[in-house]
């Protein structure tokens, strides 16, 4: 078998499966021979094209849907493609007039995350999605307890960009409102803008210094910090927001009702795809991200792309967004998109913690 490496270095390979993949991408139907040779530089004899094509489909490239059908492009050549072939281009003057005009400063954080997630399902035609930034990366602001029934007390946190997570811990003592206030006083005062992660270091050492064995409100003040900013090691502490599902109904990739339904049922999970999306922004980078079909590990989504990036606030308070859709997505749109959004999402929180 012939080596696929030297041989995709050959330019007319590359000619043709950027054609195939092309072409695919805006018809969705198997592409001939002879559409690609129309399209070739060195004028290419439809033979010769359909020869290149039979050794990208051995090479695991393209395949054929049926004998007498053209080619159409494997999960393989869209990574080759995006990887090597594809040519960056910048959003129209009308897709970025959009996105701003969607991304205006709001006093509700959560607002606006919802008007991400539609911006980009709008413009993409596929699935928009938004995750706030995961529990131990919020820089608090300003933190509240509610004695509830039941030893019971609601937690209501909010981050320097206006993001608000709200829990329900258990306190076995009996303890009383205005406790709990003196409580959430103190951790405001002390601590800040700092993230829920270094509060939690700061905690530790409250605990190590033997003072705190003997104050009461020492103690109160260790104990609640330490179950109001605890983690559970998932995501579920980050909210998700989904706009355009219902763009995937239309696409042929999706014709099929078992495979429709089984994507629905994964987007359904939000905490999955929170989950996902987390892991994938880890080391705070914001280069955008594309994971192609099979290297997608949720079930339900193997036959998507999806293409995320992480926004930033203050350097410190990393959240994640991006879009879902088929594997046959106009790729150089969808990943300007993506990165666009996240610059511009990340300088409207960042403004809106500076006023």
């Amino acid at each position: 078998m012939m080596d696929a490496k030297e041989y995709l270095l050959n330019e007319r390979v590359r000619e043709t499966l950027h054609w195939v993949i092309a072409s695919f991408i805006v018809t969705g139907r198997p592409v001939g021979s002879r559409a690609v040779a129309r399209h070739s530089r060195e004028q290419l004899s439809a033979a010769t094209v359909r020869n290149i094509m039979a050794d990208l489909e051995e090479l695991g490239y393209l395949q054929q849907p049926h004998p007498s059908a053209g080619r159409v492009p494997t999960d393989k050549a869209y990574r080759f493609y995006v990887d090597y072939l594809l040519e960056r281009r910048d959003l129209s003057l009308d897709e970025r007039a959009m996105v701003e005009r969607d991304l205006r400063l709001d006093d509700n954080t959560e607002h606006l995350m919802a008007r991400a997630s539609r911006v980009l399902s709008r413009v993409s035609k596929n699935v928009g999605i938004v995750v706030s930034p995961p529990i131990s990366q919020v820089a608090l602001e300003h933190i509240h307890f509610t004695k509830l029934a039941d030893n019971r007390i609601l937690v209501i946190l909010v981050s320097r960009s206006g993001i608000v997570h709200n829990r329900i811990i258990h306190y076995e003592e009996e303890i009383s409102q205005s406790e709990l206030d003196r409580v959430a006083r103190y951790i405001t005062d002390h601590f800040k803008n700092r993230t829920l992660r270094e509060i939690r270091k700061r905690i530790l050492k409250m605990i190590r210094h033997e003072q705190a064995l003997y104050d009461r409100f020492i103690q109160q003040v260790i104990t609640l910090s330490t179950k109001a900013f605890s983690e559970s090691g998932r995501a579920p502490d980050a909210e998700v927001y989904l706009d355009g599902a219902s763009n995937l109904i239309n696409t042929p990739e999706f014709s099929d009702i078992n495979r429709m339904k089984l994507l629905f049922e994964t987007i359904e999970q939000k905490s999955r795809l929170a989950d996902l999306l987390s892991r994938f922004i880890e080391g705070d980078s914001q280069e955008v991200r594309i994971t192609i079909g099979a290297e997608n590990t949720l079930p339900g989504i193997e036959d998507c792309t999806l293409i995320t990036s992480s926004y930033a606030v203050d350097g410190k308070t990393h959240g994640s967004l991006g879009i879902l859709g088929p594997t046959r997505m106009e790729y150089a749109r969808a990943i300007s998109l993506v990165d666009y959004v996240a610059r511009m999402f990340g300088r409207v929180l960042e403004t809106g913690t500076k006023s």
